[in-house]
């Protein structure tokens, strides 16, 4: 009778603590103040005539290298860079490379580039990330 009256003390105890727990979670869920959350509308960086005009000034101003044109290395150059508020790029580097003399050949061609049109965030120009893919092909020479 002692251990009957001492489990049910224990399970009365219990279930009231779990109800406690449950009541204090449900008040910590409970947002009193709600603000609105406003999205953020960007605009990507664009080079000046669009993706057309960047594939045109690359074909344009790629001088594939001797060496690599020699030993028939080609590829994929991944660059790097930054593009300032003003459209300015900055701080360009190869972040995947090929070979020595093509990874070389990306960064001049990057940086001979026009200025860019900046990204913009709710209409102001924003500093940004890029990263530019440069094929070498030794059918294009």
């Amino acid at each position: 009778m002692k251990n009957t009256i001492t489990v049910l003390a224990l399970s009365f105890l219990t279930i009231l603590s779990v109800k406690a727990q449950e009541q204090r979670l449900v008040a910590e869920n409970k947002v009193s103040n709600v603000e609105a959350v406003s999205i953020r509308s960007m605009e990507l960086p664009a080079f000046s005539g669009g993706q057309e005009a960047i594939a045109t000034f690359i074909q344009e101003a790629i001088q594939y290298p001797d060496l690599a044109f020699r030993q028939g290395v080609e590829g994929v150059v991944l660059v790097n860079f930054r593009i300032s508020k003003e459209g300015k790029i900055l701080k360009p580097y190869v972040s995947q490379g090929v070979h020595p003399t093509l990874d070389q050949e990306a960064l001049r061609l990057v940086n001979e580039m026009p200025n860019w049109s900046p990204a913009l965030q709710n209409g102001e120009p924003r500093e940004v990330a890029y990263q530019l893919p440069i094929r070498f092909e030794l059918n294009n020479r």
